[in-house]
């Protein structure tokens, strides 16, 4: 099982799933792990279902036969995914899930841009165009022109009209778990046959990240008349079948939703005939619900399952060297996320960027990702490539007890006594720290770590809603955080104090100032640049204690082509499988 984290949505919440800063504490969630339960009993191939047939004893085998035949048949240019969790909702401009996103952002709707995130200096990001063929900056920074590509059409038969853009990206602002990211958009208005003008209230190249998350979707208008216009067999034939009372699931990507019940279990995305762009090579992408994963491991090896996103604690590497015998090759899908302690520095002793750096060299990041088991990585911080920060990578702090002994004696914390407990005159070295209620062994780990150092910790241990109302009024010395995010997106709530303020109140005018040049920095290679120098500001100032970044390890199958993870997914309108395509 990986570490267990009981999410608390935070003040600073921009987008569910992937975007944002959600408050995590270390804690079990209330199901007992990330990923579906491993069985007891260990897992083996099961027998083929029998087919029933009445008539002599080898109708049985014919049947099962020929099941078997269409399933390979249709396999063969079918990807299918292995789907964890019981997905309710693939409506666009909900507040989405992790699973939503995956299923439907890029395939089944689409934005105006798609973020690319960087590798390297010399490949250091940027923005491809999608429904746009070009952008425009102007007004200093304050307003950003699209046009629009010519003959798109949605999956229902109409055309993409600038309207769509602007009502869709309108409904985002309004729209749940959305309203964050889109904050700096001041107004959204069509500016002629195939332009949108977005116009912002500040200057923020950030802006344009959030775009680039905003599905586009059909403005209210009559669907009678998109359908009527449509062709027999082009776009609008053979509607998706959704589940009863669900709402149309039309966009504009290379995926349609073929089948799914509305209420949860498989889901079937199928390519879409009149798409705008190149045909996808994948004819059908399924997404298998097993809740299971000692079931969705065999069906895997059975050839069934194409990938695992992720495997359960309890199944690596164990079962990862197994399933290497069956065509299964490693999947790091490396996700923009990272897990730290946030530090009060408005009061002592974290107001000392000594006494912070210190803590970061006495936490010992090698036994936390042994005690996972390899399915976390050291972290230094939030910048690295594909990570929140999408830059050169932030070493992490090196485990040193000694440098850290030195750096809290010279901040005037020093042992006065025989259990080495620290203090600074007469006040005692003593650190409120806010635990949820459910047991942890990563965050223990911390803890005992920050004992050794000389620290007293007043441990305040609660409910979820408790911790998080503690930390909203910045009634805490220390609390574990998770922030999930987007790959490439502002820092500021998380070190800065322009805009959304940082929980720890954490504030240095270089750091600010680097923040400020990385908003106007609309040039990829200038934001590379700017996030090495925020990175060794970072290093210096030590606002928070990164601790590690989750690095789930999963499978996929070998005859998949083409599907290489960025920003924590795999971009399916690429894939293939070897000996298929259209």
């Amino acid at each position: 099982m990986t570490p267990e984290w009981l999410q608390l949505l935070g003040t600073y919440k921009k987008r569910a799933g992937r975007v944002g800063l959600w408050l995590t504490f270390l804690a079990a969630v209330a199901s007992g792990c990330e990923g579906p339960p491993a069985r007891s009993k260990p897992w083996r191939h099961a027998p083929e279902p029998r087919a029933q047939h009445a008539r002599g004893p080898a109708g049985p085998v014919l049947a099962g036969e020929r099941a078997r035949l269409r399933t390979m048949a249709a396999a063969a240019d079918t990807l299918t995914i292995w789907l964890d969790s019981d997905v309710r909702d693939l409506s666009p401009l909900s507040a989405p899930t992790v699973w939503s996103l995956r299923i439907a952002e890029d395939a089944v709707f689409e934005a105006l841009v798609r973020y690319r995130p960087g590798e390297s200096a010399a490949q250091p990001g940027g923005y491809e165009p999608v429904l746009a063929r070009s952008w425009r900056v102007l007004a200093d920074g304050r307003e950003i022109a699209f046009e629009l590509r010519d003959a798109v059409r949605f999956h229902d038969g109409r055309a993409l009209e600038p309207a769509d853009v602007a009502w869709s990206i309108e409904a985002a602002r309004r729209a749940r778990g959305r309203t964050g990211e889109l904050a700096d958009v001041a107004a959204v208005e069509p500016a002629g046959p195939r332009t949108v003008r977005v116009r912002l209230a500040r200057a923020t190249s950030y802006a344009l990240r959030a775009l680039a998350e905003v599905p586009i979707v059909p403005a209210p208008r009559s669907r009678a008349k998109a359908a009527s216009a449509a062709a027999p067999g082009g776009a609008a034939a053979g509607a998706p079948a959704v589940g009863a009372g669900e709402p149309e699931l039309v966009g504009t990507g290379p995926f349609r939703v073929r089948d799914w019940n509305g209420g949860g279990g498989t889901i079937t995305l199928e390519r879409f005939a009149g798409y705008w762009g190149a045909a996808p090579r994948l004819a059908r992408i399924v997404y298998r619900y097993q809740p299971d994963a000692a079931a969705a491991l065999r069906l895997a090896r059975a050839g069934e399952i194409d990938v695992i996103p992720a495997l359960i604690r309890e199944h690596y590497p164990e079962q990862a060297r197994l399933a290497a015998a069956a065509g299964l090759a490693p999947l790091r899908l490396q996700p923009p996320e990272l897990r730290y302690l946030a530090l009060d520095t408005r009061h002592p002793p974290f107001d000392d960027a000594r006494v912070r750096c210190a803590l970061a060299r006495q936490v010992d990041r090698s036994a936390l990702v042994a005690a996972q088991k390899g399915l976390v990585r050291a972290a230094g911080g939030a910048i690295w490539p594909g990570g929140p920060g999408d830059g050169p990578a932030m070493e992490a702090p090196p485990h040193d007890p000694a440098g850290a002994a030195a750096l809290l004696d010279q901040a005037g914390w020093r042992q006065r006594d025989r259990e080495g407990q620290r203090a600074r005159g007469t006040q005692r070295m003593t650190v409120t720290v806010l635990v949820s209620d459910r047991a942890d062994d990563e965050r223990d780990r911390v803890l005992a770590e920050l004992r050794a150092a000389g620290l007293t910790l007043d441990v305040r241990v609660g409910t979820p809603g408790f911790l998080d109302g503690r930390l909203r009024d910045g009634r805490f010395d220390a609390a574990f955080v998770e922030w999930r995010a987007l790959a490439g997106e502002d820092l500021t709530s998380v070190y800065g104090t322009g805009g959304a303020r940082n929980f720890g109140g954490f504030s240095d005018a270089r750091v600010d100032e680097s923040l400020a040049r990385l908003r106007q920095a609309w040039d990829a290679a200038a934001r590379w640049r700017e996030m090495r120098r925020l990175g060794a500001l970072l290093a210096e100032t030590c606002p928070v204690v990164p601790l590690v970044a989750p690095d789930p390890h999963g499978l996929m199958s070998r005859r998949v082509r083409g599907a290489t993870p960025r920003g924590g997914w795999l971009p399916l309108r690429d894939a293939a499988l070897a000996g298929s395509g259209p």
